[in-house]
């Protein structure tokens, strides 16, 4: 089981690891450009070795037959279903069991295929397993906060997933965010990202792509080049309540924009999270809007944003939206 550890300044959670610790070997395997490199031998994400993973938690078929996605545990959880919080001292430490849940979404099973090439139907599958399992999920009243991460390409096996995790905190990033949006709230009455919207849509500098239900842009403030925010244009809180219209056109807007990722910069690597609201009574808020961020992988330079908190982009938002709406997809 591994540990949540809280560090006394920062107020933030850390997930320790301390059933299957890393020692330094673990490391030596990180080469430029610092991913691990890909495990050998047959891939259990493929169509034919489903019995190398564990038991799938949900899927969907195609064909009546073979299956389109399947969710399973993760085998190397940071957060694990069995046990309890057992929230103690350690010392003047915080400490808690890491009590969750962390699935894998595999989500084709086409070994070397990509969100930029995958038919709309084919990721409306992933964002309907997404939605189906935090829906159930959520009737686990210890889980307070879900979060959807996708690595491309994967870290440790190159085949198409993401991760579904289910947290017993609110992790320090959301709660930045719950507080930016209820300190705008109680000093406007309005939704800061509905008030975003409004003003992208009205300038149009920051604009990728516009669909009926969604606005894709470069946000004002962009952390990393070419950082990118899918946002619903009606005022959401949880991204499990979409309905099918809205996931079928959320699909068209993501396809699209890897699309544009692939063909302007060569099939970069990226990552994604998705942010929705915190969930149980005490802990939801309507104010919130849910969101997809993505960052490209790329001139990133850590360091003086690890000392400072800054973050240093050297490619105006404005510049990558631009780039961006000129690729066709």
């Amino acid at each position: 089981m591994a540990e949540l550890r809280r560090d006394p300044i920062t107020r933030m959670w850390v997930v320790t690891a301390t059933d299957h610790p890393k020692g330094p070997s673990d490391y030596l395997s990180f080469k430029p450009p610092y991913q691990l490199q890909e495990i050998e031998g047959p891939c259990p994400f493929c169509p034919g070795n489903e019995e190398e993973t564990p038991r799938e938690t949900f899927s969907i078929k195609q064909d009546g037959k073979s299956w389109a996605v399947r969710v399973i545990p993760n085998k190397y959880p940071f957060f694990r279903t069995e046990g309890e919080y057992d929230r103690r001292p350690e010392g003047m430490y915080d400490v808690m069991e890491a009590i969750g849940a962390h699935e894998i979404v595999i989500e084709t099973p086409e070994h070397h295929q990509s969100l930029a090439f995958m038919e709309s139907s084919q990721i409306r599958n992933i964002l309907q397993a997404y939605q189906e399992r935090l829906i159930d999920l959520e009737k686990d009243r210890r889980f307070e906060q879900f979060l959807i991460l996708k690595n491309y390409p994967g870290l440790f096996n190159r085949h198409p997933h993401s991760h579904i995790m289910a947290m017993p905190v609110i992790p320090r990033r959301i709660d930045e965010e719950i507080w930016g949006i209820l300190d705008y709230y109680q000093r406007k009455e309005r939704c800061i990202f509905c008030d975003i919207l409004r003003e992208e849509i009205s300038v149009r500098k920051r604009v990728i792509t516009e669909t009926v239900h969604f606005l894709v842009f470069a946000p004002f403030a962009s952390r990393y080049p070419f950082e990118t925010w899918i946002v619903p244009k009606a005022h959401r809180p949880d991204f499990h309540r979409l309905r099918e219209e809205e996931i079928e056109d959320l699909s068209v807007a993501i396809q699209s924009l890897f699309l544009k990722f692939h063909r302007l910069l060569s099939d970069p690597p990226y990552s994604f999270t998705l942010h929705t609201s915190p969930v149980q009574e005490r802990f939801h808020r309507p104010e919130f809007h849910w969101h997809i961020e993505t960052r490209l992988r790329i001139g990133l330079r850590e360091g003086f944003e690890w000392g400072t908190g800054f973050f240093v982009n050297p490619t105006p938002p404005e510049d990558a939206a631009a780039f961006l709406r000129e690729i066709e997809s």
